[in-house]
């Protein structure tokens, strides 16, 4: 199967750079590292382009697709370059996965008519696409039918140490008022526990909440992802601080390490990450937003960390993650092939 990736960074990286920024730019490289992809880099400046110069980029897009013979553009990112009227006119059928949650009227249009035109739309859970669903109702939007649902990650690589725990608890996340990283350090002030915060800043982010947490203590900012995993492995726990997750890269990631999450729910009493432990006793779940649940959490929880470890690697392996990629990659392409197919 030959794939080809339009890839956006928020800091203009490359495909491959030491630092990562988020679970969509995570999985676009996994991609590239286990599948026959060409990858098509498009600058971060893109966002802010014309209407002309966006549609130009799409069909680019489209042609490098052509002139590779790919069999399908894989777009992982929101923007009208990536799902808009435009591309969707690829003779190339495309999956669009939708890794966030954006409450927009328009994100829907775009969705449907790609459905309409033989594309296909996935999901990264069920707990994101319900979110959709309620959205969609009170927009009086129609959400695409389909109920594919990507592992967007897995355990790669040389399985870790366990290491000796430095951080009663730690947090990874982007600084901005949706990931709420600092959220950690807010509800474990004024105990003995000892946080770190792992951060990263870029110029798309919400620069209000940026100023005021710079300079916080217990953080550190914008580091390569191997130092980010070697520090995420000596923490007791991890603590997903966003309630709204989609699936939760950074809790595979724990779990990787032997680390036990702590979720902070939504307001139904539910969190998306709550799927990919391989144990109910390797999580735990707070309401939203409770402070002495959370520091009550992280003081009790006692795991073996090892079985926290080989569990996890036996659950979200290299091959079970190509095939469940593959089998959808392959589904779309007969949707698209079929439907078109029944127009001539």
């Amino acid at each position: 199967m030959k794939i080809l990736l339009p890839f956006v960074d928020l800091y203009d990286n490359d495909i491959n750079h030491p630092m990562i920024t988020g679970g969509a730019e995570l999985f676009c490289r996994h991609l590239n590292n286990h599948f026959d992809v060409k990858v098509h880099q498009i600058p971060i400046a893109s966002l802010k382009y014309s209407i002309r110069e966006r549609n130009r980029i799409s069909n680019d897009i489209i042609d490098e697709a052509n002139e590779i013979n790919a069999d399908i553009i894989v777009s992982n990112f929101s923007g009208s370059i990536f799902s808009g009227a435009k591309l969707l006119e690829s003779n190339i059928p495309i999956m669009i996965l939708e890794h966030c949650m954006y409450p927009m009227r328009s994100i829907f249009g775009r969705w449907n008519n790609a459905d309409k035109k033989g594309h296909s739309v996935c999901f990264v859970s069920k707990s994101q696409r319900n979110r959709y669903k309620e959205t969609a109702k009170r927009l009086s939007q129609r959400l695409p039918s389909t109920k594919h649902y990507i592992n967007p990650s897995f355990c790669e690589g040389e399985k870790p140490e366990i290491q000796d725990v430095e951080y009663d608890c730690v947090t990874i996340g982007r600084c901005y008022s949706g990931k709420y990283p600092f959220k950690l350090h807010d509800f474990i002030k004024g105990t003995d526990l000892n946080g770190l915060v792992i951060t990263s800043k870029t110029d798309y982010d919400d620069n209000a909440y940026y100023e005021k947490n710079k300079n916080r203590d217990n953080t550190i900012w914008n580091q390569p992802y191997d130092v980010v995993m070697n520090t995420l492995g000596k923490a007791k726990t991890y603590f997903s601080t966003c309630d709204y997750e989609t699936w939760g890269i950074s809790s595979l990631e724990s779990l990787a390490h032997g680390v036990p999450i702590i979720l902070n729910c939504n307001k139904t009493g539910s969190h998306a990450s709550e799927n990919i432990p391989a144990s109910s006793s390797h999580f735990k779940k707070i309401k939203n937003n409770d402070k002495n649940a959370l520091i009550d959490a992280v003081k009790t929880f006692q795991v073996d960390r090892k079985e926290v470890q080989d569990m996890t690697w036996e659950k979200h392996n290299l091959e079970s993650w190509k095939n469940n990629f593959t089998e959808i990659a392959s589904m779309t392409i007969d949707k698209f092939n079929s439907k078109h197919k029944k127009k001539t």
